[in-house]
């Protein structure tokens, strides 16, 4: 939708620019949607992998059982270890996934460099994951706190916006702005090519 063409049609500038921002809320969530679906499946598409693991893990250790080479005792702590590694293997995802995201909000610059160099400043021992599994607790404050002494890992802010590419924010106080909007189309595309993921759920989401 271009403002040219909205004009054509005799709308007022007034009416254009309400237009334009309602088109620019859909499309807004139109992108968190499809980004919520894409986390979605593939939390599921790791879940599976460790679910497929433990029961491996969890075969063995019974045939072992069966075969007399190892005690009761030693098949029950086996079983323990193993259901203790998928759940670790879980939360260690969960929290990759949630930090990448935590990341893209704070508008750190999208490269590997920067996000590392970040990544590295945070203190993980003082961040955790919330009870829903789909936020961090504890790490907007740091982000905050980098952004102010280490700017320019982020996005530098022109008039507003973040400009794509941006080589980071010198004074460290730039805000942080809604992402550029792609086309309606694409992200239906995307959107229908997800394979309904958002409709399944992982038994490690309870």
């Amino acid at each position: 939708m271009k403002t040219e063409d909205l004009k054509a049609q005799g709308l007022t500038d007034e009416q254009i620019t309400f237009v334009m921002q309602e088109n620019g809320k859909d499309l807004k969530a139109l992108q968190d949607e499809n980004a919520t679906l894409k986390t979605e499946k593939s939390q599921l598409e790791n879940d599976k992998k460790v679910i497929t693991k433990e029961k491996e893990d969890k075969e063995k250790a019974y045939n072992d059982l069966q075969k007399n080479t190892i005690s009761k005792d030693e098949y029950d702590k086996k079983i323990k270890e193993i259901e203790e590694t998928s759940k670790k293997a879980h939360e260690d995802y969960v929290l990759d996934q949630l930090l990448d995201a935590a990341l893209e909000d704070a508008k750190v610059l999208k490269n590997e460099n920067a996000r590392s160099s970040v990544k590295g400043l945070l203190e993980m021992d003082k961040i955790s994951i919330a009870k829903d599994q789909k936020s961090l607790i504890g790490i907007k404050e740091q982000l905050d706190a980098i952004k102010k002494s280490d700017g320019y890992f982020f996005e530098k802010t022109v008039k507003g916006h973040s400009p794509a590419g941006g080589t980071g924010n010198d004074d460290g106080e730039g805000e942080d702005n809604t992402d550029s909007i792609g086309s309606a189309s694409d992200i239906a595309k995307e959107l229908n090519a997800q394979n309904n993921a958002g409709n399944q759920k992982s038994q490690f989401f309870n």
